[in-house]
Order: structure tokens, then sequence, then C-alpha cells
């Protein structure tokens, strides 16, 4: 498998995420292979990193999943238009490769995002406790 076959399947696969789009094992394959009119084959390939997708689905997967297609297939430039992030303009999308977080960290996340400001200072004191100041 080449590696910037991987990077195109991580990068695919992080803009579904960022769509919440079913993720993989739990209906990605099947609905993404009926929204593009592909194989099941040829899209688990693309998902897996052993393929590229055509042209043509590569400007469908652009616009499904609102990113720029250079930056899908290379992952040079920005991955989205101004003002376009699916999340809502002023979002920051989700770290990818290494630094991505957890599903259960983003998910944690975004539970906290939704909390009152003075429970979530209540919470970080206690937080905080638990974890110490590491001396």
């Amino acid at each position: 498998m080449s590696t910037q076959k991987q990077a195109f399947a991580e990068r695919l696969n992080d803009a579904l995420d960022n769509i919440r789009f079913p993720a993989l094992g739990n209906g990605r394959l099947s609905r993404l292979s009926e929204l593009l009119g592909t194989r099941q084959l040829e899209t688990d390939r693309w998902l897996k990193g052993v393929d590229f997708p055509p042209t043509s689905v590569l400007i469908k997967l652009a616009e499904l999943t609102q990113t720029r297609s250079n930056w899908l297939l290379s992952g040079q430039g920005a991955p989205f238009e101004p003002g376009r992030h699916p999340r809502g303009i002023g979002k920051i999308p989700p770290a990818t490769g290494k630094e991505k977080l957890s599903k259960e960290a983003l998910e944690l996340g975004l539970k906290w995002m939704k909390l009152p400001r003075q429970q979530r200072q209540a919470i970080a004191r206690v937080v905080e406790e638990l974890v110490g100041d590491g001396s």
C-alpha cells in the first residue's frame, strides 16, 4: 500500500467523520457506495487506502464532505472554502493523523461545550485536583 493512498484514506475518513457520516463498521461503506453509485468493493479500497477514486468520484466526495478536492486528494492547501466549514463558520475541525482526538475525547469535548460556564469551571477544578500539578 502506498503512503499517499493511506494518507488520502485518513483525510477521507476524517472528512466523513467531520460531517457526522456513519462510522466505519456502522454503515459507512454501504451508505457511501449508495450515495456515490459505486460498488462497495471499490469504496472499501478508498476508505482503507488501497486505491484512489477516479476524478469524477473525488469531486463527488469533495462535495459530500464540503472539502476542497485538492486537499482531499493531496493534503495540500486549506481543507475548506472560506466560510464553508461543515460544522459552521468559526469552528475548528478536529485534528487529523497522530494528533487526532479519540472518539471518546471528541464526544466528551462536545458535551463539555454545552455545559454552562459555571459548571465547566467547577468540573475543571475537580479534574485539576484529580490529576494534580505533576510534582
